[in-house]
């Protein structure tokens, strides 16, 4: 099967590095996935660096023809099985795309926040049962609608720097360390996560903050850790492309987001059989079981993150048993196999659904 995978992005986020593990995983099972985007981004340079084929589609605004026409002559040219778009944009030119090109289109909605866009789809991935349930709240037609869960390659057992390496290279000793990979955004909670450690001083602990924070919200949060007296026992790591040998360095991952969908980071982080602790928004619950491989505790309260977190920081066996359950989860439910499978049983019901 050929497929155009149609996303606008110029960042690295969740919605990025799906769209590219999908495409490789599409390529690894036999199909051929074709970039239709900007390249001058993080994930043209990712499909380049991959050897994925491509084509540079500017995608600019949802008032870009040009680029729709293109999009749809790319198709028709390349005799692409469909075209499948991701967000709101990805999902407004693969819907328009198709219909100037006359085939079938998929979008996927990555996000419980943004519902526009996607009524010219054939079908609708959700990646969580939570967008899901948001996308039906806002009219469309759940029989349209199929949840396929994020899934990931098993990243721990690709090649990555050793745990002592990384944490000798990082100046840590032996005590609990807690990693938090997000974009420095203010829906990813770090001020929350910074105000719970804060009430930890006693406890052992080095916390460490993947994610480029070179930004004002940055500047804010190294203030923040001024302010609260754990200025030495925070990491700030900036952007990082090795977050499978940070993870292998790491005891337990910490997302204390006021909002998300399916974060990648939960399955990274089970994959290499780490305990977490989240907020409850959106489908973290579908990834974390309460007091099994994980803890759950609501947004905007540090009170309570600091509860989950002072058990795990203090007890090994507790870590260890919830990081074992947690990569038994990721193998049950979260592989890339799974969600590439499962994505190409929608593709079959998007052109049945266009035939007829």
């Amino acid at each position: 099967m050929k497929v155009l995978m149609v996303l606008h992005s110029h960042g690295s986020g969740g919605a990025e590095r799906h769209a590219l593990q999908l495409m490789e995983g599409l390529r690894e099972h036999g199909h051929e996935p074709i970039f239709a985007g900007p390249m001058d981004g993080w994930l043209g340079d990712q499909v380049k660096a991959a050897g994925l084929r491509w084509h540079h589609i500017p995608l600019h605004g949802l008032a870009d023809f040009p680029s729709a026409w293109r999009l749809s002559r790319l198709a028709r040219r390349e005799h692409a099985d469909l075209i499948h778009g991701h967000l709101t944009r990805g999902a407004w030119y693969a819907g328009l795309g198709g219909r100037l090109a006359g085939m079938a289109n998929v979008a996927t909605a990555h996000s419980t926040n943004a519902g526009k866009h996607f009524g010219r789809a054939d079908r609708i991935i959700a990646v969580a049962n939570a967008v899901a349930d948001f996308l039906a709240n806002r009219g469309y037609d759940t029989n349209r609608i199929q949840v396929v869960h994020n899934g990931i390659p098993d990243i721990a057992a690709l090649p990555h720097a050793d745990r002592d390496v990384t944490r000798t290279a990082l100046g840590l000793a032996d005590e609990p360390v807690m990693l938090m990979a997000a974009r420095f955004i203010h829906d990813k909670g770090h001020d929350t996560l910074l105000q719970a450690l804060s009430t930890l001083r006693q406890q052992a602990w080095t916390l460490l903050l993947a994610g480029d924070d070179s930004g004002e919200l940055g500047r804010q949060l190294h203030a923040q850790t001024r302010e609260l007296g754990i200025e030495a026992r925070i990491r700030f790591l900036g952007q990082r492309e090795d977050i499978p040998s940070l993870l292998a360095a790491s005891d337990l991952l910490v997302a204390p987001s006021r909002r998300e969908a399916l974060s990648l980071a939960l399955l990274e982080a089970s994959a290499f059989a780490l305990p977490i602790v989240a907020t409850q928004v959106g489908g973290t619950g579908e990834v974390i079981h309460e007091g099994q491989n994980g803890f759950l505790v609501p947004p905007d309260d540090p009170a309570a993150l600091a509860r989950a977190l002072g058990p795990l920081l203090a007890n090994r066996e507790l870590r260890q048993g919830c990081g074992a359950r947690a990569r038994a989860r990721f193998e049950a439910g979260f592989s890339a196999d799974q969600m590439v499978e499962k994505t190409l049983q929608v593709y079959e019901q998007a052109l049945e659904a266009h035939r007829s």
